[in-house]
């Protein structure tokens, strides 16, 4: 697997990740937005 599989795969169990939380309104869309920004910003320094 090369890195970018890599990342793209960490991305995606993430966001299932922060599906759900959502979707059982444990977090806001706001908050998603963030956390999803913040995680692009540390997957793309690896």
């Amino acid at each position: 697997m090369d890195n970018e599989a890599i990342i793209k795969y960490k991305f995606y169990l993430c966001r299932n990740l922060l599906d759900k939380l959502l979707s059982e309104n444990l977090i806001t869309e706001a908050q998603l937005k963030r956390i999803e920004s913040a995680v692009i910003k540390r997957l793309a320094e690896v």
